[in-house]
């Protein structure tokens, strides 16, 4: 516990350690959790935080945390209130700024068969989502989404393809529910989150996927979609002290990827004037300054002048030479410049 203590909330015992002590007899492993879970419950009694040179706030949590990841698989019981009430505070969260490992109280609770709540996971999800956006690549958020424990975390964490919360998500979820796994499949072909173009790969895969619902009947769907994306978010988050913008303002960073990977298949069909009209509609939206001075999502802005480029015809070329001329992020503006190119 000292070593957890001295290592801070981002570390703790660590993620090879944990896995070391997972790894002891079973007995062992009861015993540890029930020493530390009497410990976090009489913090203020039996033991001095100034021990451990940390507040009791702060070493109860790390007791949860090492208490809650030896036991796990064991005894799902243990501490399992004190777990719950932590991940409901997450529900709310724009992203998991500090919260020590708290991967490890969700883990605990999907091994004892209990699933937290869909808001819980797209909390993980945007926070994770966080460690390749400019801006956050150096802040605790994105050190918190780079965690391996994290990342386990979300390869079995069940939940919908789209976090809810954004319109234009909610009517893609209720969407993909009634039309089944074809329609989960093409939500769930986001685009790479750090590939500035679709791959050969990505696009072969992305024309199988429109097959398999119908190309009209997604070309549909995918511009109503699209139709809401300049809809502010129905489900409010709270943002954090470091974040000097209107995170209700910006799109959700997991559902982005998705955005992204719909603007370019629509780059997968024959053109028409609606997809062109589409397209740029999504670029807009995402260059709005609707957050203070930052766009709302310039990632997704680039999505959409990609897709106009592989689109082609004159059209696309005559829309992109109409943002050219007012357009002013700087990164948006050579995306632009790079397009025009290919015509």
């Amino acid at each position: 516990m000292r070593a957890a203590c001295n290592n801070g909330s981002m570390t703790g015992v660590g993620f090879e350690n944990m896995e070391l002590l997972r790894a002891l007899p079973d007995k062992d492993r009861l015993e540890l959790a029930g020493i530390w879970a009497h410990w976090y419950a009489h913090v203020e009694d039996d033991w001095s935080a100034e021990e451990f040179r940390r507040n009791p706030g702060y070493l109860r949590t790390e007791l949860l945390m090492v208490a809650s990841g030896v036991v796990r698989g064991l005894d799902g019981d243990l501490l399992a209130a004190e777990r719950q009430e932590q991940l409901s505070r997450l529900r709310d969260q724009f992203l998991i700024w500090s919260t020590h490992r708290i991967w490890e109280l969700a883990d605990a609770e999907l091994a004892a068969g209990r699933t937290p709540d869909t808001a819980v996971l797209a909390a993980f999800r945007r926070t994770s989502a966080t460690v390749n956006l400019p801006g956050f690549r150096r802040t605790q958020a994105a050190a918190n989404g780079a965690e391996p424990g994290m990342r386990n975390l979300l390869a079995h964490f069940p939940g919908p393809v789209l976090n809810p919360g954004e319109p234009w998500a909610d009517a893609a979820l209720k969407q993909a529910t009634a039309g089944g796994e074809p329609w989960q499949r093409l939500l769930g072909h986001a685009a790479p989150a750090t590939a500035d173009a679709p791959s050969a790969k990505w696009r072969r895969t992305g024309s199988v996927l429109l097959d398999a619902v119908g190309p009209e009947e997604a070309r549909r769907a995918v511009l109503g979609w699209l139709e809401l994306a300049h809809l502010d978010r129905t489900v409010p988050l709270l943002g954090h002290p470091h974040l000097q913008f209107d995170v209700n303002a910006c799109f959700d960073p997991y559902n982005a990827h998705v955005l992204r990977g719909l603007a370019w298949m629509l780059s997968l069909l024959p053109p028409r004037p609606d997809t062109v009209r589409a397209l740029v509609g999504l670029v807009e939206t995402s260059l709005d300054h609707r957050s203070k001075d930052a766009p709302r999502s310039p990632q997704v802005a680039e999505a959409g002048i990609v897709a106009l480029a592989l689109l082609g015809g004159r059209a696309a070329r005559t829309e992109l030479e109409s943002l050219s001329r007012w357009v002013t992020h700087k990164g948006t503006s050579r995306r632009i410049a790079k397009a025009l190119t290919l015509f």
